[in-house]
Formats: C-alpha cells, structure tokens, sequence
C-alpha cells in the first residue's frame, strides 16, 4: 500500500463556490475514472455538494459501491476535514480538526491507527482542498507563477512539498487539446525524491474555472491493492437537470 506512487493521489473535485447557474445551493459531478495502462474504465466518482458538505461514492464499472468519502470545509476550503473509507479493504483515511491542529489518520480493519498532528500553514493543501488552492490562486497561475503548496497526505502518513504552475497544450501529458482549457502541471519540488512522485497534470474550464480532467495517480488503489493511474473526466449537472445525478448509487 505505501507506493509512492499512492502519495500524491487526492479528489480535486470542485465545491460549488464558483457559479454553474445563478449560485446553485447543490451541484452534482460525476467523474469517470479510466486506466491509464489499458483506457478501460475502473471506477466512477458521484459527488454531491452543497454549502455545508461535499459526499462523493465510489462505484465499480458495474455500479457497486466501493468507497465514499465526506468532506467538510468548516476549517478552510484548503484545509478540509474529510473521511474516505474504501469498503474493499477495510481502510479508512482522513484528517480530523481538533484544538487548533488536524489530526490525519489511517486505519485497516482492526489495527491501530495511525495518525499524525498537522498544524495548517498558509500553503497547507488537505486532500480536495487543492481544487480550492488552484482557483484562489487562479490569477496567479495564469501569469506564469509558480507555486509552492503543502500537500498532506493521509496513507502513507507524510507532507509533500510540490509546486503548481499553468503549462501550455505542449507541455501537458493530458492528450486532449481545447482552447477552452488552461492546463496545470504538479510535481515534487524535491531534487532529491522527485521521482518517486508521479506528477499530476490537470485541465480547468478557462471560463468557469472547473475541473475538467484530472491526469495522474489515484486515490483509489486497484481490486489487487496496488497504485493506479488515471484519467478522470469530470461531468456538471446544475440542480434542474440533476435528478438522474441523484439515483446514483
């Protein structure tokens, strides 16, 4: 389970802060996760988000639920509080606010968790937060910034220091091309284990500044537990239209 190559993986999926509509109080995304290896699809991501909370469910390609998690910005929309618990093996993640500092966790079925005291700092990045760092910063990166960011991670338990910078069409290893995308690159700003680090590449909405494709390891491992990458695109509902969104399972 420890493959660096699981480090970095994280949802990158948007909270409705940006408008879809006029101020939708719910957005509803699917995200469609496929291999990198084979371009067979391995999962599917249903999020559910309002002001209060963001709920994603996991699916297998026959519509099995395999995981979900919970997300809650009452810290900061950089700085979540969030569960994942993939129900395959037992295993749950997370980071927990308490008297001033998070909590990060891991556990698997009965063993001992382990966890790890974080105190946030101005470039702390928890999980789906980093969608919020990218479009706070959003400005920024378009002029040609690059920024450094703190990404903590749950399983194993480490902080990752990384940058983040926009890159043109020719640089992303994100094959599809569009004029209506700005694209992102992430990756170690260590020398020394950068290549232990898969980078992460990532295509926004140049208008809505959603995330359209996500490119780069997942936060699910595979039915055998190992690593996996992936190519996630990612679907809007707006609330009218979003009954179908609602039967997910």
């Amino acid at each position: 389970m420890n493959n660096p190559a699981h480090w970095v993986a994280a949802c990158f999926l948007l909270f409705a802060s940006v408008s879809v509509s006029a101020a939708p109080d719910r957005l509803l995304v699917t995200g469609t996760a496929s291999s990198l290896e084979t371009g067979n699809i391995v999962y599917r991501e249903y999020h559910d988000i309002t002001e209060q909370q963001h709920t994603v469910r996991y699916v297998s390609p026959d519509e099995k639920l395999i995981a979900s998690k919970d997300i809650f910005y009452s810290h900061g929309f950089n700085t979540p509080e969030y569960e994942l618990h993939d129900k395959r093996f037992e295993r749950r993640t997370g980071s927990q606010w308490r008297d001033g500092h998070f909590i990060v966790f891991r556990t698997e079925k009965s063993e001992k968790p382990h966890q790890k005291k974080i105190t946030p700092e101005k470039n702390t990045v928890i999980d789906a937060g980093f969608d919020h760092f990218i479009r706070d910063n959003w400005n920024a990166l378009v002029n040609g910034e690059v920024l450094p960011f703190s990404f903590v991670v749950a399983d194993p338990l480490v902080i990752l220091n990384m940058n983040i910078e926009e890159v043109d069409a020719e640089h992303t290893a994100i094959k599809q091309h569009s004029n209506q995308y700005r694209y992102f690159f992430a990756h170690s700003r260590n020398r020394l284990i950068g290549w232990a680090i898969p980078d992460i590449h990532l295509a926004y909405d140049s208008n809505s500044h959603l995330l359209q494709l996500y490119q780069g390891p997942s936060n699910l491992t595979d039915q055998h537990d190992k690593s996996q990458n992936v190519l996630i695109r990612y679907e809007y509902q707006r609330p009218a239209t979003a009954n179908a969104g609602e039967q997910a399972p």
